[in-house]
């Protein structure tokens, strides 16, 4: 790497998180917002075949009795499922349980029922937002448990858009969507920035009471529940522990080194690990690089990875992204630690190296202050970075986090009684509730 970008980056990492950044350029939307006299108005962006428009559209009502703005529905085309799919559906319903939300069918509905209630949903946006809402809601159970008299009837109740018209608004929104770089649905953008489903929903119910919107005494969240933080834990009990213990589960954690999230969630998964006593496989994969330098694009999702950062009391900011050269030497280190037993060490503070430090794991001098902190010794370090021993076992590991068909990281693969796979962020109280499916399922509770 240039010793230019390796100075530059941890300078320019730190200078996208500083608060002063962040104030300046939320305030520019919201000068804007005032010079043109509008409300505070939150573009919603849903499509009737994916599950999680399904679980917003049920989280909204309870957001809106929190905030006074206006929301802005924009309907996306129907999209054929891919091979993400069941994975996607399978979250959601562990969503749903978490939330106290409905969902319960894993099949998509239909492209046909889908262009209809997206008629039915584009022709009557102007209702009041809480009808709006329940007919919307009406409209997605109707669709996600195959009830096409009930949509039959609804389309009789209320008004449809023309064929040709409708078509033209979904094709409009999905240009609008894809020119904004968004491939998700359920998301929310609000001045500036995106905030994707019942994930993020917190995240920006917290901006909105930041700047004065919270009608209600209290902080928005989406059930009593919803104050369960990932690094507490579901099950305390020593008989139930006990008995998740003695079922010896594998988790293995699949984790790329030029991914935040991937460093964010490494400690608290190794402690989940130890006090569930699940036996912990670290598995790094090796992907296509889509950038390797920072932005100021990265400015939105560096600030939630520092305020999740600071949940586990992780440092987080000075950055230096690896490039290809990097990221074999991390590998390199990876695949010797596994020889000598540390692969949580040196997996976390190369990531640490990555993420915090802002220190350049192509370079030498760095890897061997790494390895320092670690206490942790590799002869002939020059020579060894320029094999590849590491490749067939990585390689391994890409194409089993390929086999598992989901399409973020880190990714979670719990193997005991049943096993099943939960990816991204915020779902390390699914690996605990699928703990609990399993003793149910084995009949201890």
């Amino acid at each position: 790497m240039p010793l230019s970008r390796r100075l530059l980056q941890p300078l320019l990492s730190r200078a996208l998180i500083h608060p002063r950044l962040h104030s300046l350029l939320q305030a520019r939307y919201e000068w804007l917002r005032r010079l043109q006299r509008r409300p505070h108005q939150i573009v919603v962006w849903l499509r009737l075949n994916d599950p999680y428009s399904y679980l917003l559209v049920q989280a909204l009502p309870r957001f809106l009795a929190h905030f006074s703005v206006q929301l802005i529905f924009k309907i996306l085309p129907y999209r054929e499922p891919d091979h993400t799919f069941t994975h996607h559906v399978r979250d959601a319903w562990y969503l749903a349980q978490f939330h106290q939300l409905y969902f319960h069918d894993f099949q998509s509905p239909s492209e046909e029922c889908c262009f209809t209630a997206s008629q039915l949903l584009l022709a009557n946006r102007h209702l009041p937002i809480a009808d709006f809402l329940t007919l919307a809601k009406q409209v997605f159970s109707c669709l996600w448990e195959h009830q096409t008299q009930k949509l039959s009837t609804l389309t009789l109740r209320f008004k449809l858009l023309a064929k040709t018209t409708t078509e033209k608004k979904m094709l409009v929104a999905a240009e609008e969507f894809d020119r904004q770089n968004q491939h998700k649905a359920a998301q929310l953008y609000y001045q500036g920035e995106w905030y994707w489903g019942l994930d993020d929903l917190s995240d920006l119910g917290d901006r909105l009471t930041t700047i004065g919107l919270n009608q209600l005494s209290h902080q928005f969240q989406l059930n009593s529940d919803s104050i369960y933080q990932d690094n507490d834990y579901l099950i305390n009990d020593w008989e139930q522990l006990a008995t998740i213990r003695a079922q010896k589960y594998t988790l293995d954690y699949y984790f790329s080194f030029d991914d935040p999230l991937s460093y964010i969630y490494l400690p608290p998964v190794i402690a989940l690990a130890e006090h569930y006593q699940l036996k912990l496989h670290l598995k790094p994969i090796l992907l296509n690089q889509d950038n390797t330098s920072l932005s100021l694009e990265w400015h939105t999702p560096l600030n939630r990875y520092v305020r999740l950062a600071e949940k586990y009391r992780l440092p987080f900011g000075e950055i230096c992204l690896p490039n290809e050269q990097g990221l074999h030497a991390c590998f390199t280190l990876f695949d010797h630690a596994q020889q000598q037993g540390m692969t949580d060490n040196i997996a976390l503070a190369l990531l640490t190296a990555i993420w915090a430090q802002g220190l350049d794991v192509g370079h030498t001098p760095h890897l061997k202050k790494i390895l320092a902190q670690c206490e942790c010794e590799l002869p002939s370090l020059k020579k060894q970075l320029k094999t590849q021993e590491w490749l067939p076992q990585i390689e391994q590991y890409t194409v089993e986090w390929s086999a598992l068909e989901v399409s973020e990281l880190p990714s979670f693969y719990l193997q005991g009684h049943r096993r099943i796979v939960f990816s991204g962020a915020h779902r390390l109280w699914a690996i605990e509730m699928a703990l609990v499916d399993n003793m149910k399922l084995i009949g201890t509770i």
